[in-house]
């Protein structure tokens, strides 16, 4: 295979086996194996269904597990370059260990819960972003349309009161709206090459603002289940197993993994290691919680409660936060157009004051 042709593969199942794909292929491989089918078996019977979809690579992605299994080369390792890490792990010592289908399910209901914190963040944000769109919109149609359909009836240096305002504004937005644009444009952009790349302390001020506390709750959101998830498995939590979940992160939560890498690696315990590592990170109040059952017997089962109760929490949050927004932007819209209507109703006195003269 050419460069290319790798490329092109890798990029098509990028997005192809992306995390509903992968839920989807948990749970079918999981209940093939559970019923007895073979590994080589199984990954056969689905490969020839996904090669029934025209234009789709996992056909030749299961032939490719199927082949390097059939090599000796452990399942998790086979699938490491298509996965998060943290999936990748469990999956190679479920293989490792003879406890194959509890890896697979234990992947399935990590991808599974932090789709919930991802649907949540995106549901949520939807409805402001549509309600800000209908705000410019209504500014940008009565600047460039209403108002100035009005000024050829009554110029504008013989408005008054709302009206004037509403025409000031109006003539801004005509004059620099561009820029107002362009500046609005490159905070965007700004804003998103920064949330996965800025991660010093200086972040620390913003991490309660949005959007950059619905980065941290996603981001906390896929730590602590990938954590719980590999000790629910069985795998131990240290050095090499954090060194692996930082590899694949991007720098904003691989800077955290390492912080509490370094204080675990000094004898401190994973919830004492979180605070240490002084980020407040993934939050606070769950790092308390955290602190309190790392001490106790059993913390390896108790960290899957603690972290699913965390994310139903983490849910709520999200809506009860959007619902602000959500009313501080019907509050601006209603303010915008209830300016509009009074300013217009103050032009149609002064057509009329004029006629009637």
């Amino acid at each position: 295979m050419s460069g290319l042709e790798k490329w092109f593969f890798d990029t098509s199942v990028k997005f192809e086996f992306n995390a509903k794909e992968r839920l989807r292929f948990y749970s079918k491989l999981s209940q093939l194996l559970d019923n007895g089918v073979a590994l080589d078996m199984a990954l056969s019977q689905l490969q020839k269904v996904a090669a029934k979809s025209r234009g789709s690579v996992l056909g030749q992605l299961y032939a490719r597990w199927r082949r390097s299994v059939a090599n000796g080369v452990n399942f998790g390792k086979c699938m490491g370059p298509y996965i998060p890490s943290s999936e990748a792990i469990l999956i190679e010592t479920g293989a490792d260990s003879g406890h194959l289908i509890m890896a697979l399910k234990n992947a399935e209901t990590a991808v599974e819960q932090q789709g919930k914190v991802k649907k949540a963040i995106v549901t949520a944000s939807a409805y402001p972003a549509v309600l800000v769109m209908m705000l410019i919109g209504a500014l940008v149609l009565s600047s460039y349309q209403v108002i100035p359909t009005f000024a050829e009836i009554i110029p504008v240096e013989e408005w008054t009161g709302v009206s004037k305002l509403m025409a000031n504004v109006s003539s801004f937005i005509r004059e620099f709206g561009f820029f107002i644009l362009l500046t609005a444009i490159l905070a965007i952009i700004g804003i998103s090459y920064a949330l996965p790349r800025w991660s010093g302390m200086s972040r620390l001020p913003f991490e309660n603002i949005v959007p950059f506390n619905f980065y941290r709750m996603w981001q906390g959101s896929a730590f602590l289940l990938s954590v719980s998830s590999l000790m629910n498995a069985g795998v131990k939590l240290d050095e090499m197993s954090l060194t692996r979940l930082a590899r694949s992160a991007d720098p904003y939560l691989a800077v955290r993994i390492k912080a509490v890498k370094k204080w675990m690696s000094s004898g401190a315990n994973f919830g004492d290691a979180l605070q240490k590592a002084g980020y407040k990170f993934p939050d606070e109040g769950l790092i308390a919680d955290m602190q309190i059952y790392a001490q106790l017997r059993g913390f390896e089962h108790n960290i899957s409660k603690i972290t699913f109760n965390w994310v139903d929490d983490l849910i709520e949050e999200v809506n009860v936060s959007m619902k602000v927004v959500n009313t501080v932007v019907l509050f601006m819209i209603a303010i915008t157009i209830g300016m509009l209507i009074m300013a217009f109703f103050g032009v149609f006195q002064q057509i009329n004051a004029s006629t009637s003269a």
